[in-house]
Formats: structure tokens, sequence, C-alpha cells
């Protein structure tokens, strides 16, 4: 069960076993399994939230009186969202059509994952698509090249993207990217640190830093740590993008994470750097 307060009332989500039930835009909402159910509040008839049941009935153009009943083991949630619907019993369909029933049956999920597979890949990230390429290239290459062992091949093909991975981790956890943008467009100027503790969690603290920008607008952003200075270096595309420029505090917390992340990544590219090596020697091995 689920709720919000983006509305006047609640907003209830009811959930019992495959069965889901919601208000939204006028229309009651009854999913069960792959099968969804609309009822414009004109078509509904009666609500009863009895303790922990809620039946609701609906009419439809086929018969009179169909009965959906769902049970909760909340009983105030039952007759929060039975307040709900008698709230838009009489309304019409926001769409124009005041006395439909629209039902939607879902793909199963084997179809319907292999369509949201093929959307990403052709209009997703473009991760996706270099995810896709080394999967049908990279398999087949791994498996049809001549090395010894034969397995070898395969090993690099499955620990190589943890080994690229793992890096690129270490580089984000680093803020290596940032540091190599702020020394290239970065901006120095004098700041005012706050530091920051949350009293609830013991490990939580940072600073937030006041500072004017070159053209005297004023930012207050967040760093982790503060510098030798009381200087900052922020980006002049994103000022709130910023780093405290620091010294062996950073180098110290770069080499911990290497230790902790990155030397695993060395250590899943090894067997793909073996396998080139091997595919590399062969033309000079049949010599």
């Amino acid at each position: 069960m689920g709720e919000s307060n983006t509305g006047p009332m609640a907003q209830v989500v009811l959930t019992g076993g495959r069965t889901r039930v919601w208000v939204d835009r006028g229309a009651l909402h009854w999913r069960r399994g792959r099968t969804t159910v609309v009822v414009p509040g004109a078509r509904i008839r009666r609500v009863e939230a009895v303790g922990r049941s809620l039946t609701v009935t609906v009419a439809d153009d086929v018969r009179t009186g169909i009965p959906l009943t769902v049970r909760h083991r909340h009983g105030d949630v039952v007759a929060a969202l039975g307040a709900e619907i008698e709230a838009i019993m009489g309304d019409a369909d926001p769409s124009g059509n005041r006395d439909r029933v629209r039902r939607r049956v879902a793909r199963a999920w084997p179809p319907r994952l292999a369509a949201g597979l093929r959307d990403r890949v052709l209009r997703g990230s473009p991760w996706w698509r270099r995810a896709c390429w080394y999967v049908v290239l990279g398999l087949s290459t791994a498996l049809l090249s001549p090395t010894t062992p034969g397995r070898l091949g395969l090993a690099a093909w499955v620990s190589l993207p943890v080994g690229l991975a793992l890096p690129r981790m270490w580089a984000r956890v680093t803020e290596l990217d940032k540091r190599w943008t702020m020394g290239r467009r970065g901006v120095t100027v004098r700041a005012k640190f706050q530091f920051v503790s949350d009293s609830v969690k013991a490990d939580s603290h940072h600073y937030v830093v006041h500072f004017r920008t070159l053209d005297g607008r004023k930012v207050t952003a967040r760093t982790e740590m503060r510098g030798h200075r009381d200087e900052i270096r922020y980006d002049p595309r994103n000022p709130s993008c910023v780093i405290a420029p620091t010294r062996l505090a950073w180098l110290g917390a770069a080499l911990a994470a290497f230790l902790e992340i990155g030397l695993w990544g060395v250590a899943f590219t090894a067997p793909a750097v073996i396998w080139l090596i091997e595919v590399l020697a062969l033309p000079f091995a049949r010599s």
C-alpha cells in the first residue's frame, strides 16, 4: 500500500494479492493481474467499505451490477479509498466518454520485457547500444578465438565489463571527472565554510560554502571536505559544482578508494589482458 499527499485526499493505492485499486482523474482504476478496468465515476453505482473488505458495484454495457471486491489488512485504508470512490460517483469521464468502462490487458512479461529492451536499445541511452554490440560481437569473438585454454575468451568476456566499471566507480568516488573539469575551466575564489553535522547519523557531515561568482551572483553549494585555505574552485557553467582544493587529504582518500574498489577492477581486467596477449601472439606462434 502506498500513499501520497499530492491532492486534497490521501490518494490511497490499495493492494491485495494481484489486485491494485486507486482513483485518478475522476475514474476508478481496478487492476487484477494483467487486466486493468477503468471505471468513470458516472458508472459507479454503489460502494461498500465494511471492515477489511471493499466492494464496488459497476454498471457495465453488457451486464448491470458487476461487483468488484478486494480485501486489505488495514480497515482504515479500505475506508479511505471508499471515501475517495464515493467522491467521484456521478462524475463524467475526463476524456469525454461519460458512460464507458474501458478494459486494458497488458502483454505477458516475456514479450513486454523484449519490447522494453528493444526500445531501450533503439531509443535509450547510447550505453544500451554499446552493451548490445558487446553481447553480440564480443561473445562471438570470445568463443571463436583459438586461444588456449578455450574458456579463457569466455572468462575475459564476462569479467571485462566489471573490470571497466569498477575503475569508473573509483573515478566517480574520488571526483576525478570533476577535478579534471575544474583544472580546465574552474575559477578559484574565496569562500565562507559552514560545517553541517547530522545529529541522527554520526558519520554524516559536510560543508556548506557561500561565495560570489565573477558576475557577482551569490551561490551556496556543498562540499564533502574543506581545503587547506578558505578557497573553493567552481565551474562557471555550473556554479553549484564546486571542489575544495586539497592536497594530501584528497590523495589519501583516492588511494584508499583505489585499494578498496580500483584494485578489484585491475584484477577483473587481467583475463582480458591475458586473452588479448594470446590472440596477438598467435601469428608468431604459427610461424
